[in-house]
Formats: structure tokens, C-alpha cells, sequence
């Protein structure tokens, strides 16, 4: 009997239903994923071996189990349903668009993911790329495929890599230094008008480490958000205290000017998350991994260091701070 009238012959049937028992040990859960009835994997099952010839089953008590012979009938085909899934997935996967969903905070994704994500799709053209929003609040009901968070890097459901400091700095626009400055040191930053992101505790925590703690409550404008907080700073309506690595384009261009090296931090950073619930697309690997190679964002923007007030040494104070 040649190979082709074989093949004619195989029961393909009749082998999903044994190696779906024989992996499952049991008929109701290997019909319930076949999506058929347990009398039809039974039936199945009997027509295999009045092919084969032996006894694959046997009944046990009340359960069926496999026979000897079963057993090494299932050793043997196994592999080979191993690879027809593998080879079934990876033609699933090379046929699925190129698309990456990315969730940020908002001057997250103003100031450093956008800049980034541009040179990414400079080299990948054929790569279509969505960011949204991030909900700080509820990181919970965020599906993206990778996000940019705030935090200590703990979020179920996701596994996280840290990118780059949560440390904020004093920083202004140059034609408010020119109005309020010059600023001898790190005191005489906060008797001049502050802009607050979310609340004023940031700045009293970042004044008490400059040896000036506030003896009133604090004044100034307070912002929703880190990308208010900036345009409030370019606006020139006070110091705000942020990330550089946020607003490096802008210490670049001098629009604006770090003022100290004094920090305040409470221990959160930012990090990358990748979804733990699946397994990522090769484009959603290769794009975390450009973001990594190119997110050192504890290193200083080129030309940063001159523009920054010699006021004081750099101490790093403790705050809850929220995210940009």
C-alpha cells in the first residue's frame, strides 16, 4: 500500500480526539476543548483502535485510562501535534498586523515617548504604533500592550522594568529667572512663586531639605497634571518642581532651566510594563527593547549641566509625589 493511500486514510478525527484524551485524562475535558460531545470522543476513540488493531483504553473503576500500547501510541504522536500547533501559531502570529498599543502618562508621553517612539518608526515604517493616556488612578482597567508607569513597580498582572528616576528638580523658564532672579541659593527658590503639580506637599518636602521649610501654607498655582505643570513653567508663571528627562527637548532649546541640584523623591520611579497574561508579539519585544536601550533617563540631557543655578550640592529630599 503506497504512502498517499495512507495518508487518504489517516484519521485525523480520531487522533485530535485520543490526543486530546490522552493529555487530558479525561472524556468530558477533552470534549468540552474539541468542542464536542463526550459520546462523540468515545465513538472516536473505538474507531482508532478498530483501525490500529489494539487496545488504547481501558476501562479502570468508573474512569477510562490509557493502556500500555496507549501510552506509547501517545508518546509517539504527541510531538508531532506539538509541532503542527507551533507551526499553526507562528503563521497566525506572522499574519497579524504590526500594531502596539502603548498607555503613558500625559508628559510621559509628551516628553519622552513620543521623541523616541518617532526614531522607532523612522526604522520600522511598516509598524503602526497607538498610545493613549494612561489612568494613574486605575492602572487596573488599562489593556494596552505596554505602558509607562509611576510607581514602585508592583502592578498585577504585568511584569516591569524600571526606566528611569522619579527625582524632581526646581526648574523655570529663562525670562522668569530674569524677573525674579537672580536665586543666590537654594532658600531664595522658595520665596519666589511656585507652581504646584496636584498638591503642595512636593515643594514643602523639597523646601525642607533645602533647610527653608515653609512656615505658612503654601501658595501658587497647583496643576491636574506634569503636562500643565510644563506649559505653566514655559508660560513663565513660576518654579516647578519635575523630572528633566521629561522636559529634556526643552532644557536643549533653553526654554527652560534646571535651578538646582537639590531632588526630592519618595522612592517611586517610572518603569515599562509588558502585559503578563500572553504571550508578546515579536514587534511588541523589539519595541520594549528599543525603549530600554534608548531610556537611560538618569543620564543628563547634552548641555544640561550649563544651564543649571550653582546654587547649592545636590541633597535629595522625600515626598508623595505624584506623576508627571
Amino acid at each position: 500500500m503506497n504512502s498517499t493511500h495512507e495518508m487518504e486514510r489517516l484519521p485525523v478525527g480520531a487522533l485530535r480526539c485520543f490526543e486530546a484524551f490522552a493529555r487530558l485524562g479525561d472524556i468530558a475535558q477533552a470534549a468540552r476543548e474539541l468542542g464536542v460531545t463526550p459520546s462523540a470522543v468515545s465513538h472516536q476513540l473505538r474507531g482508532l483502535e478498530e483501525l490500529l488493531g489494539v487496545r488504547l483504553t481501558e476501562r479502570r473503576g468508573r474512569r477510562l485510562a490509557l493502556t500500555q500500547e496507549g501510552r506509547r501510541y501517545f508518546e509517539a504522536v504527541s510531538p508531532a501535534f506539538i509541532l503542527l500547533q507551533r507551526a499553526t501559531q507562528q503563521i497566525r502570529r506572522n499574519r497579524l498586523p504590526r500594531r502596539v498599543t502603548i498607555s503613558a502618562l500625559p508628559l510621559v508621553a509628551n516628553g519622552w515617548l513620543l521623541p523616541r517612539v518617532g526614531r522607532f518608526m523612522a526604522r520600522h515604517p511598516d509598524v503602526e504604533i497607538q498610545i493613549q493616556y494612561a489612568r494613574y488612578r486605575n492602572y487596573s482597567s488599562d489593556a494596552a500592550d505596554l505602558s509607562l508607569r509611576f510607581g514602585v513597580g508592583d502592578w498585577p498582572g504585568y511584569t516591569s522594568e524600571r526606566l528611569f528616576s522619579g527625582e524632581a528638580f526646581p526648574v523655570a523658564s529663562p525670562a522668569f529667572i530674569a524677573r525674579h532672579g537672580p536665586f543666590g541659593s537654594d532658600r531664595n527658590i522658595g520665596r519666589a512663586p511656585l507652581i504646584h503639580d496636584g498638591s503642595t506637599e512636593q515643594w514643602a518636602s523639597w523646601l525642607d531639605g533645602a533647610g527653608a521649610p515653609p512656615s505658612a501654607p503654601l501658595r501658587g498655582i497647583v496643576c491636574e497634571d506634569g503636562l500643565l505643570t510644563r506649559t505653566a513653567m514655559l508660560t513663565g508663571l513660576g518654579i516647578a518642581l519635575t523630572r528633566p528627562v521629561l522636559i529634556e527637548e526643552e532644557l536643549r532649546a533653553g526654554l527652560l532651566v534646571q535651578l538646582s541640584e537639590q531632588g526630592v523623591t519618595d522612592g517611586q520611579d517610572y518603569y515599562l510594563c509588558v502585559r503578563a497574561d500572553q504571550e508578546p508579539l515579536p514587534i511588541i519585544r523589539q519595541l520594549a527593547a528599543w525603549l530600554r536601550a534608548t531610556g537611560d533617563g538618569d543620564a543628563a540631557p547634552p548641555g544640561a549641566a550649563s544651564r543649571r543655578h550653582p546654587a547649592s550640592a545636590r541633597r535629595t529630599g522625600t515626598t508623595g509625589q505624584r506623576p508627571a
